[in-house]
């Protein structure tokens, strides 16, 4: 009986946990815009570690070259980078986002190297 008591009991709380773990108030991150991504990335990874601010910086000139598959690959360990703030994190996430529409779009243009980036990343996803 003691057993089936504490299984009750660990059931209830992972069920009040999931509970408490899932806040729907967080809205999903919003896209930068294509003009407004350089100027966010480079005020965000400004003081950053050299590692991450290098990152930003070559994602932002990629961005500006229109090299978008590079942009891409850049802003993707660009979020694998440890030791990032909150901020840097949400703003690498919705620069990410931008790339990728922009390598959407480029896609759509008929540009071959972006088709190729975006299946490659479908198959190491």
């Amino acid at each position: 009986m003691k057993f089936l008591s504490k299984g009750v009991t660990l059931a209830f709380l992972f069920v009040l946990s999931l509970g408490v773990g899932c806040n729907r108030n967080v809205p999903p991150p919003t896209p930068l815009t294509a003009e407004e991504l350089p100027g966010v990335l480079e005020k965000t990874f400004g003081t950053a570690k050299p590692e991450a601010k290098n990152l930003a910086t070559e994602v932002v000139n990629s961005v500006q070259a229109k090299d978008y598959s590079k942009a891409f690959w850049g802003i993707q360990t660009l979020a694998g980078v440890p030791g990032l703030t909150k901020e840097q994190v949400k703003v690498t996430a919705r620069a990410s986002l931008t790339i990728n529409d922009l390598l959407q779009s480029a896609q759509a243009q008929g540009d071959a190297k972006a088709t190729q980036t975006l299946q490659q990343h479908r198959i190491t996803k």
